[in-house]
């Protein structure tokens, strides 16, 4: 019976698992004394091989961690409401798993392919101009014969078909832990007393996430400069950039600022879609890079992954034209998934995670689009409704290297390799000699 009960819980627990992360552990029942699973995620598209790993009984995830993974599961369909429970717009699943607004794309604007979209039955949503960026975009619903992409490549000119790209939707690369205690809070504290800001330069950050709940007693001090890219009657969601902020610049008896003198500039494009996870539509995205470009901010955080989308490529193409350095988080499908994006994108600063004992998290993306490393795994931080607790992911990973890299700008300004090649010397080659798929170039640590 005992033997049985086992079997029973770890059955499951595996039941539990996402695809990817399922694929990542191996068939755990089957192959209990096999380590090398050679298998890939075939939910994504393979635009790029996968890196694979052996394998063990050891990943697989702590049982409190198992057991929170259905509640981050979204439903096919997700209507996003106003307070007042007013329909906005659909967030669906669409190809390869990803999420999307239901029926809804962009376009590079011009008049031909406009009048084209009209006249096969699209709505015309908005028309933008993106000054800071040097882009127009057109932003348009179609019926739903028209909702896919052979569909409208049949109505649009070649030129226009390569920018064609659906209203994808990103999502948070992070996962909460259980609240900590007053007595952990004290333990942490003590870790943390010999811990050294990444520099006390006055620097400024970008950051594409949701909004920060500047109430946060961690925030008293802070300079945050923040602006929506949300519909002003849906509820912002103020979970994820309360986080990333207050791995910045937040600080009370238990934090440490990676940039005490630093300055956020907080693009919010985070919506809730459940009580554990956030979303946020490319368009929203758009309109917060430009934004960041209009101020002047050279350095960019962005803790948030998802598909391959040639508008999103083109945007950040442009904004690091104009002298930005993004950073973005690896991703959190685990070993044997395939790249997402933007950090798979060839000029985006890619950050993997890792452990206090520079272990890799068990979740973190590999790949060669792997830049760098850092600490991302159960760190502590603020988070909304002043409350304390830890955090574990590429998304916590991220702002350690964004940080380092904000406090080369005053020296380096836009020479972007000059500055590269800095930070290359500051990374610890922790992984086979050179860049490899797990820590990239190096760790971005932080002493």
């Amino acid at each position: 019976m005992k033997t049985l009960a086992i079997a029973a819980i770890i059955l499951t627990a595996f039941s539990t698992l996402t695809p990817a992360q399922k694929l990542s552990t191996g068939n755990v029942l089957g192959q209990i004394n096999v380590l090398e699973h050679k298998t890939i995620d075939i939910t994504r598209p393979l635009d790029k091989p996968p890196v694979l790993a052996p394998f063990a009984l050891s990943t697989l995830p702590d049982f409190e961690t198992v057991i929170t993974e259905p509640l981050n599961t979204l439903p096919a369909t997700l209507a996003i409401t106003t307070s007042a429970g007013k329909n906005l717009w659909l967030d669906v699943e669409v190809e390869n798993g990803w999420r999307a607004v239901q029926g809804q794309w962009l376009l590079l604007a011009d008049d031909k392919n406009k009048k084209s979209l009209i006249q096969h039955g699209a709505k015309i949503i908005t028309e933008s101009r993106y000054a800071a960026l040097g882009i127009a975009m057109l932003h348009f619903s179609v019926p739903n014969d028209l909702d896919s992409k052979k569909a409208l490549v049949k109505i649009l000119s070649a030129e226009a078909a390569l920018s064609l790209a659906r209203n994808h939707i990103y999502q948070a690369q992070s996962q909460t832990s259980p609240p900590v205690t007053k007595d952990l809070a004290n333990e942490n504290t003590q870790k943390l007393a010999g811990n050294s800001p990444a520099c006390d330069l006055q620097v400024k950050v970008g950051i594409v996430d949701s909004a920060i709940d500047i109430k946060h007693n961690a925030f008293n001090l802070a300079d945050i400069t923040a602006k929506s890219f949300l519909p002003e009657n849906l509820k912002a969601s103020v979970q994820h950039g309360t986080v990333i902020a207050s791995l910045l610049v937040g600080k009370n008896k238990q934090l440490t600022p990676l940039l005490p003198a630093g300055e956020i500039y907080s693009a919010q494009v985070f919506y809730q879609q459940s009580d554990y996870a956030q979303g946020a539509t490319l368009t929203a995205i758009i309109e917060g890079v430009n934004w960041l470009i209009e101020q002047n901010v050279q350095v960019i955080n962005m803790s948030l992954a998802g598909p391959d989308n040639q508008i999103l490529h083109q945007v950040l193409t442009a904004a690091i034209a104009q002298g930005a350095i993004v950073v973005a988080a690896a991703g959190n499908e685990g070993p044997a998934a395939l790249p997402m994006y933007p950090a798979a994108y060839p000029d985006i600063i890619a950050v993997s995670a890792i452990d206090k004992n520079q272990q890799p998290y068990r979740w973190s993306n590999r790949g060669n689009y792997v830049d760098y490393s850092a600490l991302g795994v159960n760190v502590l931080t603020a988070q909304s409704s002043q409350r304390m607790g830890r955090e574990s992911g590429t998304s916590i990973a991220a702002p350690h290297v964004t940080a380092a890299i904000a406090c080369l700008t005053p020296t380096y300004g836009k020479d972007r390799k000059g500055l590269l090649d800095k930070l290359n010397k500051l990374a610890v080659d922790l992984g086979p000699e050179g860049q490899d798929p797990i820590y990239g170039i190096g760790a971005i640590l932080r002493h």
